[in-house]
């Protein structure tokens, strides 16, 4: 059984996938497994990993989109640990070493995660990310914004094969509902410098739109009034947090022409949270 199952979900992703596996190959630890699922892809992804003899387990489904296809990996994975990594970002050397000896200094079982760098196509870098991570019980941390990332982050397998997994049934956010789960159960441990590069290009520039904040918005809800949120989040900070997602539903939905649900969710986003934004953009109608 290798150490580590490093799962990468692709979909046409030929001109970016074999730079990706290739460092996972560079890395300094060597006890991992490459798990490759190609979620429906209409390139030649197939063919151009055939033509490299990488070492990889590849698996083909039909197209069921990203939450499916990272269900799919913890369901092929056969390590101790399971380490996301999308198909067209990339490992520092060192990333595996250094989330593992994280891991293994903990008596319990621990979720370890990192920053990231920013790259451009060309894997230029742009930027690091500068959101502040924290570790222990981070719930409260967690629901007040996206700390984690599914690349760049290591879980027990067993954690994962043994509960609920990704939910199909969300476009966006499975991976947010899943740590949002998770952290009512285990500690997150965060490391200090970038486990990963995340690269910007045409292909994966993320669409924010009213129905994708709507999700966020619901995933958030759920969370704390049906799953145990309300236990481990103040009422105060959780009524913050759900006005100001509410309030960006709303600007969305303004901005896609959509006046009378902008209308509805500013009010509701007073109602949860007073504040002038909000009272501002409903006197304005």
């Amino acid at each position: 059984m290798p150490k580590i199952s490093v799962c990468i979900p692709t979909y046409n992703r030929r001109d970016y996938i074999c730079e990706t596996i290739e460092s996972i190959l560079d890395q300094t630890y060597k006890d991992y497994e490459i798990v490759v699922v190609d979620d429906g892809s209409t390139d030649d992804t197939k063919q151009v990993l055939d033509e490299k003899g990488y070492p990889v387990r590849y698996h083909y489904q039909q197209n069921c989109g990203d939450a499916a296809a990272r269900n799919t990996l913890i369901d092929l994975a056969d390590g101790e640990y399971i380490a996301f990594l999308d198909s067209d970002d990339l490992y520092y050397p060192d990333t595996l070493e250094r989330m593992i000896a994280a891991a293994e200094t903990e008596k319990d079982d621990v979720i370890v995660y990192g920053p990231y760098m920013r790259i451009d196509e060309n894997g230029g870098e742009i930027s690091r990310c500068k959101r502040k991570l924290h570790s222990g019980w981070i719930t409260d941390k967690l629901f007040q914004d996206i700390l984690i990332h599914s690349c760049g982050s290591m879980f027990p397998a067993h954690i994962l094969k043994g509960r609920k997994q990704f939910d199909t049934s969300l476009r966006v956010c499975s991976d947010y509902a899943l740590w949002l789960e998770l952290s009512l159960d285990y500690r997150f441990i965060a490391l200090n410098e970038p486990t990963f590069n995340r690269r910007r290009h045409s292909g994966n520039l993320s669409e924010i739109s009213v129905d994708n904040r709507l999700t966020e918005l619901e995933v958030l809800k759920r969370f704390y009034y049906e799953l145990g949120g309300k236990e481990r989040i103040n009422k105060t900070d959780a009524m913050r947090r759900l006005s100001r997602e509410t309030y960006r539903v709303a600007k969305s939905a303004r901005a896609e022409g959509k006046p009378d649900l902008a209308k509805k969710y500013f009010k509701e986003s007073f109602r949860l949270k007073p504040n002038m934004k909000s009272f501002w953009h409903c006197l304005r109608g």
